[in-house]
């Protein structure tokens, strides 16, 4: 399983992405200004991990959900769970906490 980096103070190190978007696109979606970054940030998680990218633990960090929640969102949007190796290892780690 791959290392998260932390910074000294043991916190994730977060990277910032910037999209240039349509505002008149953006205008049609059904959320407001504050809701469509949150909404983009737990699809594209959903996405990622739907495509076998990010592993569950992965895909609900970078949607800053917990595996609960980031499961309902999955099932929301049709996207089955993987079970492989990797998640067992994470669930493990998450087990002992």
């Amino acid at each position: 399983m791959a290392e998260i980096p932390v910074n000294m103070a043991g916190k994730a190190i977060l990277m910032s992405v910037t999209l240039e978007l349509d505002e008149q696109v953006l205008a049609n979606l059904p959320f407001g200004p504050g809701e469509r970054e949150r909404h983009m940030q737990i699809e594209l998680a959903c996405r990622f991990y739907g495509h076998g990218w990010l592993t569950l633990g992965q895909g609900a960090r970078m949607a800053n959900l917990d595996h609960y929640a980031f499961g309902v969102a999955l099932a929301e949007r049709g996207i089955p769970r993987q079970y492989g190796v990797a998640e067992a290892e994470e669930d493990l780690v998450h087990a002992r906490r």
